[in-house]
């Protein structure tokens, strides 16, 4: 699953690689084309962002809004480069004068006015770490609204904070010290505003390792720890699949409380 960083860096490689480029053709195949596909043709690219674990394309006032989830993939090729995936597994296609941009197998592309898509984002998503818009107060207040749940399960709701994933999560959670299983009610403030904050520095840490083309592997000090112990007191980790969301979960129970 795509998270905010993994987002976030393609939205940057696709505003340097394809930035500029005048739409001479689209192909798209989703049921999310809200406006006739022909009015982005001889419209020029502006660049690309991120929302959360949304992919966004900018053409003056027309956005295309890409979800990769689990296994989708954008690649941009030269205009006359054959692809390195089936055609059957394209789902957007744009091409210009030098460049094709070519998204694979993502479950969501949707085409609509780039005010529309960005409001509907601001509505449905809470407020992004890697956004210039980033407000760590907002994501508090949101967190505490769920009181009654897990801060494990608060932390993969979108609603909460946009772009958290399952390894971001684990990872929060063992630097901010706060066991998964833990109500939002049983939280105290500084305990909440370590989690804001782990969520905003971690993600800007992942997203600098994928910008310079490195693995993140040094940044996981719980998560994919099979059997392993902790890197911090040598106390087991512990792995299990959180109920209700059925997602692994990797907890040191001595640092984690």
């Amino acid at each position: 699953m795509v998270e905010g960083p993994t987002a976030k860096a393609y939205a940057i490689r696709i505003t340097n690689e394809f930035r500029n480029e005048i739409v001479r053709n689209i192909s798209i195949k989703s049921k999310k084309v809200l406006v006739p596909k022909e009015e982005i043709i001889g419209k020029r690219f502006h660049g690309s962002n991120s929302f959360g674990k949304n992919i966004l394309l900018f053409f003056d006032n027309k956005a295309i809004r890409i979800h990769l989830m689990m296994f989708g993939a954008i690649h941009i090729y030269g205009i006359n480069d054959p692809l390195l995936k089936p055609k059957e597994r394209v789902r957007l296609m744009v091409a210009g004068d030098r460049k094709k941009l070519v998204v694979y197998n993502a479950p969501i592309v949707e085409l609509d006015e780039k005010s529309k898509i960005l409001g509907r984002l601001r509505r449905e998503l809470g407020p992004d770490p890697l956004s210039n818009e980033w407000d760590g107060s907002k994501a508090f207040e949101n967190i505490v609204k769920f009181s009654d749940e897990k801060i494990g399960t608060v932390l993969l709701n979108q609603s909460v904070i946009a772009g958290i994933g399952n390894i971001l999560r684990n990872e929060i959670l063992f630097r901010a010290g706060i066991n998964p299983e833990r109500k939002i009610r049983d939280l105290s403030a500084e305990e909440i505003k370590r989690i804001v904050d782990f969520a905003r520095k971690l993600s800007d840490q992942f997203l600098d390792r994928k910008l310079h083309g490195k693995q993140i592997k040094d940044l996981l000090y719980v998560y994919n720890r099979f059997s392993g112990f902790c890197t911090v007191c040598a106390h087991p980790i512990k792995f299990y699949m959180q109920k209700p969301i059925n997602r692994k979960t990797f907890v040191c129970e001595n640092c984690q409380k």
